[in-house]
């Protein structure tokens, strides 16, 4: 994907992310019925839309590119240009002739056979030039096929032909990131559906387009005004998910040493690189670029993320204080960003990720928002460690069982789990469902006998699980000493 020099996803590796490839499929299934699609992309991501474009587009052949602006054809030969004003007929100018004076000055300079003609204006084209052709309907016109000589070029003209003359279920596509006229770019994703509509072509007839803009190419409420039964709009909005970022993150991580490699890593290896990635996904969430410079850069302590997260973030400006919870998972869950966020997610500030609003991680840098760096570390070690914990706990019941000093029936008398969890459990499966805290007990009673190596093994275990139930991520020392136990 990328080097560790230049940790930056380049368009191919972001296109062939999971979570980018199920949001260009949704957009193609919406082709495949007829409907006109619309791509509402971020600031930050109007550099990536001829790519989504193509992803979008697949193996298709059966498409066609709108010119950019800059491609406007030259007006045609037989169209009228802009009208320069009154022309001299060559004739004597017209002269008020209730002035005598002058009307015998021109009789005796000219005879009394002159005529007095007015000044001759150009004639003017006819009315329907208010309504011709031009800007996106005159770049869409000129990849059509040739008209009918001597008919009106006008924008009705246009949309005549896309839905009758050349009904052929041709879609067009148009990167409109660059375009200059938000008004035209709005008429154009309603009269096409609507015209295609009222001709009421079938679903392989229909032409449809293929739009890709940001929020600044187009009026602020022309998405919401579109008619969704006929045109879909799909928004950068929760595209990327925990794949998308986790799979930036591995492929970024510095490879092991030589030495290391030649004998291979460790168990130990393994699980701190497993929590190390975990904790640079949880941080970054779907900022992709962000998530490749920690990976080469974090040395995966936990008491030195806060500082080479500021150094990653660079000066990218700080988004307000996260708001409550509640409002992050509601607000995540729709399909667009609401209205109240809109700013925000179109300069990258604020997007849906894994069923949650996230803010840039700039934020977690700042004294407002330090408990938050701490929360994102304990859920990247809870969903990490506890399973290898809970795994470390019913390795070690099993190991200290066969040494207990009182009848099994006795031991789950006292020290057994809840019976409405065990239900239908055996003895033998309930015996080794006992917690740490209650392996402890019984140890601390002497119904069950633990070596010195087994006993450093519970502490760790229950030290471990202790800061983890209580929403605390592990610091440096207990996760390097847990680590040990894990992988002896």
């Amino acid at each position: 994907m990328t080097t560790p020099t230049s940790p930056r996803p380049d368009a191919h590796d972001l296109i062939a992310l999971p979570g980018v490839r199920q949001w260009a499929r949704r957009i193609a299934e919406d082709l495949v019925v007829g409907r006109t699609c619309l791509l509402m992309l971020p600031t930050g991501a109007a550099a990536h839309a001829e790519d989504l474009l193509h992803a979008v587009l697949g193996d298709r052949t059966h498409w066609q590119r709108i010119p950019p602006p800059d491609k406007l054809p030259e007006p045609a030969a037989d169209e009228p240009e802009d009208d320069p004003g009154p022309q001299w007929s060559g004739q004597p100018p017209i002269l008020d002739l209730g002035d005598t004076f002058l009307t015998d000055l021109m009789t005796a300079a000219f005879g009394t056979d002159a005529v007095l003609t007015p000044l001759s204006p150009r004639s003017r084209p006819p009315s329907t030039t208010l309504d011709r052709v031009k800007g996106i309907e005159a770049r869409l016109d000129s990849i059509l096929p040739a008209r009918v000589p001597g008919s009106d070029p006008t924008i009705d003209d246009v949309y005549r032909r896309l839905t009758v003359d050349h009904a052929d279920g041709c879609i067009y596509v148009l990167n409109a990131t660059e375009e200059d006229d938000p008004d035209a770019l709005a008429r154009l994703l309603m009269r096409l559906p609507s015209s295609v509509k009222a001709a009421g072509l079938a679903p392989e007839q229909r032409p449809r387009l293929l739009v890709a803009a940001t929020t600044d190419r187009l009026p602020a409420t022309t998405p919401d005004q579109l008619a969704r039964g006929d045109v879909a709009v799909h928004w950068w909005w929760g595209a990327l998910g925990r794949l998308d970022t986790a799979s930036v993150t591995a492929v970024n991580r510095p490879l092991l040493s030589r030495a290391a490699a030649s004998y291979g890593p460790t168990g130990r290896t393994h699980i701190a690189e497993a929590v190390t990635q975990a904790s640079i996904v949880e941080v970054c969430g779907p900022h992709l670029v962000l998530a490749a410079t920690l990976a080469t850069l974090w040395d995966g302590r936990p008491e030195s993320l806060r500082i080479t997260l500021a150094t990653a973030c660079g000066s990218h400006p700080t988004a307000p204080t996260p708001q409550p919870p509640t409002a992050h998972r509601t607000g995540a869950l729709a399909h667009q960003p609401p209205d109240a966020l809109r700013a925000q997610w179109n300069t990258g500030t604020i997007d849906a990720w894994d069923g949650h609003l996230r803010h840039h991680p700039a934020t977690l840098c700042t004294v407002e928002n330090g408990t938050e760096l701490d929360k994102l570390l304990w859920v990247a070690h809870s969903r990490t460690l506890l399973p290898l914990i809970d795994d470390a706990r019913e390795a070690l019941a099993a190991q200290v069982l066969p040494t207990a000093t009182v009848s099994d029936e006795q031991l789950l008398r006292l020290y057994g789990p809840d019976l409405a969890t065990t239900r239908n459990a055996s003895t033998f499966d309930r015996l080794h469902a006992m917690e740490i805290g209650q392996l402890l007990s019984a140890k601390t009673n002497g119904h069950l006998r633990f070596t010195t190596q087994q006993s450093a093994a519970l502490y760790t275990l229950r030290n471990a699980r202790n800061l983890l139930s209580h929403r605390q991520y592990l610091p440096s020392t207990t996760l390097d000493l847990l680590l040990t136990k894990l992988s002896p």
